[in-house]
């Protein structure tokens, strides 16, 4: 099976490389030449275009910033769906809204073409090794074909449903994983102000269960460490809360928590926090509190 990856940013890269790495003849793109330099040197095929990607491929992996991107290079004139053939297949890996993914699905559907969106959830980190997990969602059909594949680039597949329903888990699993990054800010902080040892109060949280997945596997390598460059960009993040809280409102639930961790990423990033990963609460919640930094 031939595949095309688009799309080689943080996590792009690194599951566009797994894939050659497992056997998979593969040909990339993207608008920086250097990702597509570095896996054409480890035997990728260079594509000048999406659609010429998109033509010559069985299936075509997007791994793009956001909704607009996605609809632009698939959507577009001369964007991924002008060139794939009838009986191919497209995979959305994006963190998009659900309006995106359901109008990538239905146009994919109405050439011919199958459609899965599989979100990655796990840390660039995990990706990096080859750990990723993903959140599948595809009709029963294609499932049994798309899973092998996406086992060459991570350990765990996990069915959420039809298609679309992966990006839905994946709003939920952000939802999730951003607020604690400030309520993992919040403790830390404090923890400090009242003058305990931030190896100790580390210990504890991760030794009970207040812990999670955040703090006891990203803070220690990320901002405790003062390691700040992003695995995670807070401006993404931003971006998945945004969508989150999109989602909500469409359904008519509320979100309160989610809402608020909303405006603090964006009170974070006026204070210059983008560009850094989102572990970067921390330093912003300190800074905001007149705290030095909290560090192991």
């Amino acid at each position: 099976m031939k595949a095309g990856f688009i799309g080689l940013g943080r996590m792009g890269f690194a599951l566009a490389s797994h894939l050659l790495r497992n056997g998979v003849a593969l040909t990339v793109h993207d608008l920086q030449s250097a990702p597509v330099d570095r896996l054409v040197a480890l035997g990728a095929s260079r594509a000048a275009s999406v659609q010429e990607l998109a033509a010559g491929v069985d299936v075509v992996f997007t791994m793009l910033p956001g909704p607009r991107q996605s609809r632009e290079v698939i959507l577009g004139e001369g964007g991924v769906l002008a060139g794939l053939r009838k009986g191919s297949c497209l995979v959305e890996l994006s963190t998009i809204d659900t309006d995106t993914v359901d109008a990538l699905a239905t146009a994919a559907e109405k050439q011919g073409v199958r459609f899965a969106d599989a979100p990655v959830g796990r840390l660039a980190a995990h990706a990096d090794r080859g750990e990723s997990l993903f959140m599948l969602g595809a009709h029963d059909a294609d499932r049994a074909a798309l899973e092998p594949l996406l086992l060459k680039m991570g350990t765990t597949v996990l069915h959420c449903g039809a298609p679309g329903s992966g990006t839905r888990m994946k709003l939920i699993n952000n939802l999730m994983v951003l607020c604690y990054c400030q309520l993992n800010s919040e403790a830390l902080v404090l923890a400090g102000a009242l003058g305990l040892d931030a190896r100790k109060t580390f210990d504890v949280l991760t030794g009970t269960t207040a812990s999670n997945g955040q703090l006891k596997e990203k803070w220690p390598v990320k901002v405790l460490k003062g390691d700040l460059t992003p695995g995670f960009d807070i401006a993404l993040g931003f971006k998945d809360l945004t969508l989150a809280c999109q989602a909500a409102q469409s359904a008519g639930i509320s979100l309160p928590m989610g809402n608020l961790a909303r405006s603090l990423f964006q009170l974070a990033r006026h204070a210059g926090k983008d560009g850094q990963d989102t572990s970067c609460m921390t330093d912003f919640w300190a800074e905001s509190n007149g705290q030095p930094p909290v560090r192991l």
